[in-house]
């Protein structure tokens, strides 16, 4: 199978791209910059440079793949770059070979859950910052009409590697801050490993149900405080509780989705997919998790 992944010298779409190569798929990745091509050749992807904003620079290569994997994270114009992008996967759809798709969404769309467990059933109250992507999602689903086999990825925050808010985090204890947390820590956040990701994706692909939405969350359930202090003992740091207004100086609008206090399971991925996490405690791992981002951040300097 020839699979077309946006994002793929991204945090997560560099992952899955990895992932999906040693399966022995042929993965076709864009990128925007040309100085990393040669770092995605160097893990067996077929680099193509071009832009979301700019289809004739990729859409003819994404119509002649089998398969879509929609992982671009845009610092800007967020909505209106992933709307293009779902039109370009539309029209790989309607005019080219595209027949599966996986749309990258969040666990960020089922707003605070308090003491309820949610799952994919679950009417969305997504906050501000991913207001659009419920409708994005269902724009993606649609495709079902057209016989592609649709998946919905709803991952938890990732962690892993060198990106993300807790790579972000050790960043900043290098740079002599404290780990900032917002609200008062006590909010639980829904995690999962990057190549736990990268895995669940691979098995979306393979066996995930046309028009069907999958968590993937670890289900470890640490408050927001509870991760920010392994993580500041791992890296030899401290931590500040942050008041709303610090909140979105220091993170912007997704300071504000960090204050949800969620909860959810992946029992669907689990039991549709045969998802079964490697990762499942970011707090016992902290250590190895910044070793590998000091290595990581050496690497890619």
């Amino acid at each position: 199978m020839r699979v077309f992944v946006t994002g793929a010298t991204g945090y997560l779409g560099r992952a899955i791209a990895a992932r999906l190569v040693k399966s022995g798929y042929e993965v076709h990745g864009l990128t925007r910059k040309n100085d990393r091509a040669e770092a995605l050749r160097a893990i067996g992807v077929r680099p193509l440079v071009g832009d979301i904003r700019l289809p004739a620079s990729y859409v003819a290569e994404l119509k002649n793949c089998d398969a879509v994997i929609h992982a671009a994270d845009f610092e800007t114009e967020v909505a209106k770059r992933d709307q293009m992008a779902l039109e370009a996967i539309r029209s790989g759809v309607v005019d080219g070979r595209v027949r599966h798709v996986l749309f990258t969404s969040s666990v960020w769309v089922h707003g605070d859950t308090g003491a309820a467990v949610e799952d994919e059933t679950d009417a969305p109250k997504p906050a501000e910052v991913v207001s659009w992507r419920p409708a994005h999602e269902e724009v993606a689903l649609d495709l079902v009409e057209h016989e592609a086999h649709v998946s919905v990825m709803r991952p938890g925050l990732v962690y892993g590697g060198w990106g993300g808010i807790f790579g972000g985090w050790f960043r900043d204890i290098r740079e002599g801050l404290p780990i900032g947390v917002p609200g008062d820590g006590r909010q639980r956040w829904n995690l999962v490993h990057r190549d736990d990701v990268a895995e669940g994706y691979r098995l979306a692909l393979e066996h995930g149900r046309g028009g069907q939405r999958y968590l993937l969350v670890d289900e470890s359930r640490f408050t927001a405080l509870d991760l920010a202090e392994a993580a500041a003992r791992a890296a030899g740091g401290d931590v500040r509780i942050l008041t709303r207004e610090q909140t979105l100086e220091r993170y912007g609008k997704s300071g504000l989705a960090m204050m949800l206090d969620q909860r959810m399971t992946s029992a669907r991925a689990r039991r549709e997919l045969g998802w079964v996490p490697m990762h499942s405690s970011f707090v016992a791992e902290a250590a190895e998790l910044h070793r590998e981002w000091t290595t990581g951040k050496a690497v890619l300097a």
